[in-house]
């Protein structure tokens, strides 16, 4: 058999065949995975999610004990509280101050001082606002959510558990979309150079076809020429990474 750089020339046929068919070897992977985590430390109170369990987008899977976050909330609004009275305060005084000054009944420098006052007391309570905000933000970080439709992959927290996010937040949760799947190829640069993000593509698994789409076209590795090809498709029961998939692209 005559060989073509390096190949034998039926290798280099099958390959131009299979191009032109837009016929390729595929194996499903996780659609969208991603490893939940929290920035804030604590002790793990609840954990509701288990692995292989699908969860809708917003679904609590983990709270941290929000005792210490919710005390801080309180602190941070009386703060608030307090210093609205006194910027309140302030006001009153510019205001009277300003009406003196303009009957010429104080000086210039009294109304000065009003305005330093009332400025001082703006500033004051813009920043307690401000860590109102903020405690508020880290009270509703002490729970963890799904943030899509979700299936969970793995689990690495229980009750109980210390969580230190002083460095590196630890992973909790690793999860994937629940609802779709991605059929991955891989192609040569001839073979994917046609290849675009929004084509249409027919997926078989386990003898049923898929309808898809072309996701992306992404470049394999640095030291081997090839293209790996994503496709969404709707996930079914019984579909899992790893399993064999024929792909189909329609031109």
């Amino acid at each position: 058999m005559k060989r073509m750089f390096g190949h034998p020339a039926w290798v280099i046929l099958l390959l131009t065949l299979t191009a032109r068919a837009g016929e390729y070897t595929a194996v499903l992977e996780w659609s969208q995975r991603a490893e939940l985590s929290t920035p804030l430390s604590g002790i793990v109170a609840s954990v509701l999610a288990i692995p292989g369990q699908t969860v809708d987008t917003g679904a609590l899977l983990l709270g941290l004990d929000p005792t210490p976050y919710k005390a801080q909330v309180a602190e941070a609004r009386a703060e608030t509280d307090r210093l609205a009275e006194d910027e309140a305060d302030a006001q009153r005084e510019l205001a009277r101050a300003q009406e003196l000054y303009a009957r010429t009944v104080t000086a210039t420098t009294e109304l000065d001082a009003a305005r330093l006052k009332h400025a001082r007391a703006t500033a004051a309570l813009a920043a307690a606002q401000a860590r109102l905000e903020r405690a508020r933000w880290q009270l509703a970080q002490t729970e963890v959510r799904a943030p899509f439709p979700a299936l969970i992959l793995e689990r690495r927290a229980e009750p109980g558990m210390t969580v230190a996010a002083q460095c590196q937040p630890p992973v909790l949760f690793r999860v994937a979309r629940a609802d779709e799947m991605i059929a991955r190829a891989r192609l040569t640069p001839s073979q994917a150079s046609s290849v675009r993000p929004g084509m249409k593509a027919e997926v078989s698994v386990a003898g049923k076809s898929h309808r898809g789409e072309v996701r992306g076209v992404n470049y394999a590795a640095a030291d081997t020429a090839a293209y790996t090809v994503d496709v969404i498709i709707p996930r079914q029961d019984g579909m899992m990474a790893g399993l064999a998939a024929g792909l189909r692209l329609m031109p």
